[in-house]
């Protein structure tokens, strides 16, 4: 149905609005096109968002990195973009339908957790469920090995079974498909972005693992029983005598009304394999360490490329396929991380803009190119995102650029105490660009899996919702920036391991991304002399690292733009 048959259905039944997520039936993860139905109903291709479609129109809700792309993507004749935070489709709802309302949603598509908080907060609206799973296309299941994973399934099992019996629950069910990716180390070519296994699974504490997935094909040797999603509620419906814990904000709601139909005693969980594959072990933090140094090693690559090639008419989608090609050339490169940002001048202020072969733009002379991209490698996922000179960029660029590197450095070089919140640590990144009037509409850095999301929890370094305790091992973004709509767009994105300092009992960043930043964007009359050594330091860690798998003439280059400022 398009938006009209969608206004015409909810006259029909007397409905006052439909909720729309971005979801399948696999809550948070990434989707393709054909199965994204605010793409296909609005155009907007944002990877956050909701849609609510009234009788009478469609309201599109996105948060400040999407503010700009969902107004270009979408019709506004048909679809209004309202940019808001967390809670704002609650604040609109409660705006709008201050009386009684009855508002259908796919209860595969929002979670239990979701529809908790909308009816405790709108009592008087009447949420209707109606669960209708994705027809997923047919994908292909394979084991992510244990010289990059670690652990074997089993041991995982061990760790989870000995949570449960601890608690007293005797089943756990996982709606969260990267959490059963790390728990079987079982991975999918299912996205082209993300090796994730769609699947879910039931763990008992006999150590019973039931796998619930459709059109996967698994290897010849699986020894784990796999049953279709439509299995579910006869798989449930055979423990109702045990405690079952699940996750209200990562199980779907159809998943709990199949619990509540049979009576099962239900016991809202934090997913416990979050935190056990947020911290990494000794075998991935190895295998990651190696994939920033391939990474770097491609990055670099592409900074000389381009530099070489500056005279010649260059596009965004040029630098798109530079970067898959370098990349494609390292060991254990399986796929991109998401797909490749690059921005060039106004479009570079589009946080999320991504170019296509035949709708991008040519590199503008005297702006900046905001490249964002990263890698899937078999023994780690990268991310990185660098701001690059085009010619020669204004002194406005130039002063907006290196306060964004000063924001970076405070948080790349604070001491923090075990167990302190990610939104600590956003606002001593923030708060520099504060003192400018400054600010950006994203977190200051987020959690990212092994082999798995780009995007991981529980851990993330923002304003909002940032109170898991940040822990030893956790990896993560470092990535403030600046973005001024229909001019540029700057930032400047390491990721980090979360270590011990050396001298204290605190803790602080290892940086792991090799590439340098543009020194050509730097006013070093700006920095601090702290910052200044900082920077120097990186760059020199940069060329000792990467400098050994370069030609000669990238090696001088190299030398030259990570030389002492």
């Amino acid at each position: 149905m398009n938006i009209n048959e969608i206004k015409t259905y909810l006259t029909k039944k007397k409905y006052d609005a439909l909720l729309i997520t971005r979801n399948n039936q696999f809550l948070g993860q990434d989707l393709l096109s054909s199965e994204n139905k605010i793409e296909i109903l609005t155009g907007f291709k944002g990877s956050a968002g909701s849609l609510i479609i009234t009788q009478q129109k469609a309201f599109l809700f996105v948060d400040g990195r999407y503010e700009i792309q969902a107004k270009q993507q979408t019709n506004s004749n048909e679809v209004d973009v309202i940019c808001c935070k967390a809670n704002g489709i609650t604040q609109w709802l409660k705006a709008n339908f201050d009386g009684k309302a009855k508002i259908e949603y796919n209860s595969w598509c929002v979670s239990a957790k979701q529809i908790d908080d909308l009816k405790t907060f709108l009592p008087k609206i009447k949420f209707v469920a109606k669960p209708e799973l994705f027809d997923l296309e047919t994908a292909h299941i394979f084991i992510h090995e244990q010289q990059y994973c670690g652990k074997t399934c089993e041991e995982k099992k061990e760790q989870l079974i000995t949570f449960l019996k601890n608690n007293n629950y005797q089943a756990c069910f996982l709606g969260a498909a990267d959490s059963v990716s790390w728990l079987t180390n079982l991975r999918s070519d299912a996205l082209p972005d993300t090796p994730v296994a769609r699947i879910m699974a039931l763990l008992k504490d006999n150590g019973e693992l039931t796998l619930f997935a459709d059109n996967l094909e698994f290897p010849k040797d699986n020894s784990h029983k796999v049953l279709s999603l439509r299995k579910i509620d006869k798989e449930i419906a055979n423990i109702k005598e045990l405690n079952l814990a699940l996750d209200f904000e990562y199980t779907p709601d159809a998943i709990r009304k199949i619990a509540e139909k049979y009576n099962i005693k239900l016991h809202n969980l934090t997913d416990p394999c979050l935190i056990l594959k947020a911290i990494k072990n000794e075998t991935e933090l190895k295998g990651i360490i190696n994939a920033h140094l391939r990474d770097g090693i491609a990055v670099c690559k592409l900074l000389y490329w381009l530099e070489q090639n500056k005279n010649q008419k260059l596009n965004e989608y040029d630098i798109v396929e530079k970067i898959h090609e370098l990349r494609y050339q390292q060991p254990l490169f399986y796929s991109e991380s998401f797909p490749t940002i690059a921005g060039s001048g106004p479009n570079a202020a589009i946080i999320h803009y991504q170019p296509e072969k035949n709708n991008c733009s040519s590199l503008i002379q005297n702006s900046v190119l905001l490249l964002d991209s990263g890698g899937q490698y078999f023994n780690g996922t990268t991310d990185i995102t660098r701001t690059i000179a085009i010619g020669m960029p204004s002194k406005e660029i130039i002063e907006k650029f290196t306060v964004v590197l000063k924001a970076h450095i405070a948080l790349a070089t604070a001491k923090f105490p075990v167990g302190v919140s990610g939104s600590v640590l956003d606002t001593i990144c923030r708060s520099v660009m504060w003192r400018k009037n400054l600010d950006y509409k994203h977190g200051s850095g987020h959690g990212v899996g092994c082999f798995l999301n780009v995007h991981e929890g529980p851990q993330n370094l923002s304003m909002g919702k940032s109170a898991y305790p940040l822990a030893k091992n956790m990896i993560v973004s470092i990535e403030p920036g600046y973005y001024q709509e229909g001019e540029f767009g700057i930032r400047i994105e390491n990721l980090a391991k979360i270590s011990n300092d050396e001298h204290s009992q605190m803790l602080n960043f290892s940086i792991l991304s090799l590439a340098p930043i543009d020194k050509r964007l730097i006013d070093k009359y700006l920095l601090e002399s702290e910052e200044i050594q900082w920077l120097n330091n990186y760059h020199q860690n940069v060329y000792q690292k990467i400098s050994p798998y370069l030609e000669e003439d990238e090696k001088v280059w190299l030398e030259k733009v990570c030389s002492s400022l």
